[in-house]
């Protein structure tokens, strides 16, 4: 057993995931899944990891929906023969969208993260051009336009408004999150994919400090970084998030 399938299966007994934050949102949008095909078997792993990784899906997919509507309600009240006004479309979408999750890519919000860079844009910037084909046919048959997020934005994914996990840091092609409700770290590699996730307090721990999480968690995400095991297990147990019986049997498997 690795270290990380230790920690997980001591793992003090805390709130399921299933009454989080998260998982509400993602049974309440979970229908929409069978617009995403290629996705929608994430929801069966049972895993935490991919229902927040669902959910950045479902809150593009609201977003394409919200962008869509407003975009084709302007053209209704547009007299015919005119022309759509360019700046109130752009200005009136941007208000729309004030209080929706996105992602800044290179200075640009992407708020399709399963759409490519470039249509993001579209719908941005030039969003009048989603009234006629080709691009009006995106509104209801956009399943061929779709790329893979992870594969494309990475793990700047979880570093936006998406998500509720807090980046602790990086290095090279892996970056480091934390979640609160499940006490985990996650390290997310370049294809925004999880390599590893260290489950924090086993369920020998009576009394754990939830205070400072973050600068408690740095020398251990450091530690990781640096392929310092040892160093990791001392920053858990210094910091409080493995107890000496859990230290002990580390210390016994090493020795095997």
């Amino acid at each position: 057993m690795t270290l990380y399938e230790l920690l997980i299966a001591k793992q003090k007994k805390r709130q399921p995931f299933s009454k989080t934050a998260d998982y509400a949102y993602f049974a309440k949008n979970r229908g929409h899944l069978g617009k995403f095909p290629r996705f929608a078997s994430l929801a069966d792993t049972g895993d935490e990891f991919d229902i927040i990784r669902l959910n950045i899906i479902l809150a593009g997919y609201k977003n394409k929906v919200l962008m869509e509507e407003e975009i084709h309600s302007i053209n209704h009240y547009i007299e015919e023969g005119q022309k759509v006004d360019h700046i109130k479309l752009i200005n009136t979408i941007k208000e729309k969208m004030i209080d929706e999750p996105y992602l800044v890519d290179d200075k640009n919000k992407i708020y399709i993260p399963f759409f490519s860079r470039s249509l993001n844009q579209l719908y941005v910037r030039e969003p009048e051009k989603l009234l006629v084909k080709p691009y009006s046919d995106l509104k209801d048959n956009f399943q061929d336009s779709i790329v893979d997020p992870f594969d494309t934005y990475g793990a700047s994914l979880y570093d936006s408004l998406y998500t509720r996990l807090l980046r602790v840091g990086n290095k090279g092609d892996e970056t480091a999150f934390f979640h609160y409700d499940t006490n985990t770290i996650y390290f997310v590699n370049k294809q925004g994919r999880m390599d590893n996730k260290l489950v924090l307090f086993d369920k020998y721990i009576k009394n754990p400090s939830y205070n400072h999480m973050i600068e408690r968690i740095k020398g251990i995400v450091e530690a990781y970084f640096n392929n310092d095991r040892s160093g990791m297990i001392n920053a858990l147990f210094q910091n409080g998030f493995i107890s000496n019986r859990i230290l002990s049997l580390i210390n016994k498997n090493s020795r095997k």
